[in-house]
């Protein structure tokens, strides 16, 4: 029964549009479904390594051992353990759908990129009606207040899963399937108000050429995210002007009110530089509710108003090198640039052809920067999505001819 099944897990690819759309803490699900119909598998690597398997893999947890120790430190010591325990979970889950995807035959690695895409396409146009109907569809099973803003997590989704789906069309002879799927996509992410996921195709489809044209700019090309998100802090150590206050709020209001988190966090970052305030301590961190600030400001009509300034106090610092810097500090942000080098190290040993790399270095980049100025760093529905994405990039770009595991 269970080789019945097994069969059919490409089919699973399919629940990540409509997943990412209108359910998106649910994307747990496909990758307990995948692991579920690739359990055989699962256990033969197991037992066919033994301890040698689980050896391999023993740095990625180098961060979240350190951020349970962070419990000692930390603002809310159960706020450290329980993320820090789930980021285990994640790192567990990413391993085993690595190996799990990597067993796939040529029929499937076909198959996967036009289900995946059909799961979009048929999202799409529920989501768009949604939209006209203000809400009408979404409601139904939404508590919340309907706002055009509960699908910037899809559209974030479809960014990082653009261009390895696309191509993988291409590669499955599905051309015109392809240019649909591209145009539809890139209709949904400029066309809603999630500017993160603007920049990242944008960045992504340049790196994915200049990758492609010039393959040893890979990791030149890699290291610059990185070493961004450890000097970005420092950015903000000078405070901003009342006079660039009012020229922000009338150029970018949300685009001022980041800057003055940023700000805020960094101070924070450099009373507590070395360890920081505890792992996911973002959401609790002192005088983050700072009362109102007034700012007399002028309009370029001459016009003067009043710029009321609220608290900054917020669940993340929607930046992940202030997020990392300000919870585990100096060393936090090592054990996170060395996990990440380490994971575009070998998943690159095992994605070999120029086209291959070219698309984990553009997606590297759509992911960065929608880590980098949207989302918290421990989100669960982030992590999920990512951990689809980057096994989505192994299945359809790996080289099978290898040993079948992320090494």
């Amino acid at each position: 029964m269970q080789k019945n099944l097994e069969r059919y897990w490409p089919y699973v690819f399919g629940l990540l549009g409509p997943l990412s759309y209108f359910s998106v803490y649910a994307l747990w699900l496909p990758i307990l479904l995948i692991l579920i119909l690739k359990c055989s598998h699962l256990v033969f690597v197991i037992r066919t390594d033994g301890p040698r398997f689980f050896r391999r893999y023993v740095f990625y947890f180098i961060l979240p051992i350190f951020g349970l120790l962070s419990a000692i430190w930390a603002i809310v010591p159960l706020d450290s353990v329980s993320t820090a325990l789930k980021f285990v979970g994640y790192i567990f889950m990413a391993i085993f759908l690595g190996v799990a995807v990597k067993s796939a035959n040529s029929r499937e690695k076909e198959q996967i990129p036009l289900i995946t895409a059909s799961g979009f396409l048929s999202t799409y146009p529920i989501v768009i009606l949604d939209v006209m109907l203000a809400g009408d569809i979404s409601s139904a099973f939404k508590t919340s207040l309907y706002a055009v803003e509960i699908y910037s997590r899809g559209t974030a989704i479809t960014a990082c899963l653009l261009v390895p789906v696309a191509v993988g069309l291409f590669r499955s002879n599905s051309k015109w399937f392809s240019i649909a799927f591209i145009l539809l996509s890139l209709g949904m992410i400029f066309g809603f108000n999630m500017e993160a996921s603007k920049l990242a195709i944008v960045c992504g489809v340049i790196i994915y050429f200049v990758v492609k044209w010039k393959p040893k700019a890979f990791w030149s090309l890699i290291i610059l995210p990185i070493v961004s998100f450890f000097v970005f802090p420092f950015i903000f150590l000078t405070p901003i002007s009342d006079r660039d206050k009012c020229w922000l709020n009338e150029v970018h209001s949300s685009g001022l009110h980041r800057i003055l988190i940023y700000q805020f966090m960094t101070e924070k970052i450099i009373e507590k530089p070395w360890i920081g305030w505890g792992m996911d301590a973002s959401r609790s961190i002192p005088g983050g509710s700072t009362g109102v600030q007034s700012v007399d400001c002028i309009k370029s009509d001459e016009s003067r108003y009043i710029l009321r300034l609220g608290g900054t106090k917020t669940l993340h610092p929607h930046n992940a090198g202030i997020q990392i810097w300000l919870e585990l500090g100096l060393l936090g942000c090592l054990f996170l640039l060395f996990s990440i080098c380490l994971l575009m190290s070998r998943m690159k040993e095992k994605i070999i052809s120029d086209q291959g790399q070219a698309i984990l270095a553009s997606t590297f980049y759509c992911i960065s920067i929608i880590y980098g100025i949207s989302f918290g760093l421990w989100q669960s529905w982030l992590m999920f999505s990512m951990i689809l994405v980057g096994s989505t990039i192994l299945l359809l770009f790996s080289d099978h001819g290898k040993d079948p595991q992320i090494s």
